[in-house]
């Protein structure tokens, strides 16, 4: 069943949609979310587990706004102490757009149990099981002639692209997405991301 949202409903869940101030890039990140909810099997955005794992019981929405304001955070930071430039409007379309093929990556699991009283309990779709990560998202950048920064960026973000990023606001989204993981399984759990770090 499609998700019943639109433009305003959608920046109410991600209000940092508002600071892209490029027109053309905001229409962008709003068409995809408003696609993807018409695609998924989701009835609420606010429903969606972030993972199917150790976040299960997290909301995939705060997750996403989460990483957005920690790139941001990061990327004024380095701009104030090293004088690091960085393309703001395109780190937010990133960061919002980074994770948006989740909701189609999974669906709702009637027989399963929730993480939490906040998300639905949640299954592997035919698209999550047969499909990499992101590759979707990068799909919807792509069908919606959003810039090749941010494509790069959404594919670049996860370990199972065979891909790194090579730009500045990659880095920022690829940090943060693990930071904000981390602030919450590290308390939770005693161990993160961070511990799967090799050492070198």
């Amino acid at each position: 069943m499609p998700i019943n949202i639109d433009e305003a409903g959608l920046v109410t869940i991600f209000p940092e949609i508002e600071g892209i101030r490029d027109p053309a890039l905001r229409r962008g990140v709003v068409a995809i979310w408003l696609e993807i909810a018409q695609e998924c099997a989701w009835s609420r955005l606010e429903d969606i587990p972030k993972n199917l794992e150790a976040e299960k019981g997290r909301r995939l929405v705060d997750h996403v706004r989460g990483v957005t304001r920690i790139a941001l955070s990061m990327a004024e930071t380095a701009k104030d102490h090293s004088g690091t430039e960085y393309d703001r409007d395109a780190l937010i379309a990133m960061c919002l757009l980074h994770d948006v093929s989740k909701p189609l990556e999974c669906e709702p699991d009637p027989d399963g149990r929730p993480g939490s009283d906040r998300v639905l309990a949640g299954r592997k779709s035919k698209l999550g099981k047969m499909i990499q990560h992101a590759v979707y998202a990068t799909h919807k950048c792509f069908a919606h002639g959003l810039p090749l920064e941010v494509a790069h960026v959404v594919n670049t973000h996860t370990h199972q692209s065979a891909v790194r990023s090579i730009t500045v606001e990659g880095a920022y989204v690829f940090y943060a997405d693990y930071a904000d993981s981390d602030a919450v399984l590290v308390p939770a759990t005693g161990k993160g991301f961070v511990s799967r770090w090799h050492m070198e």
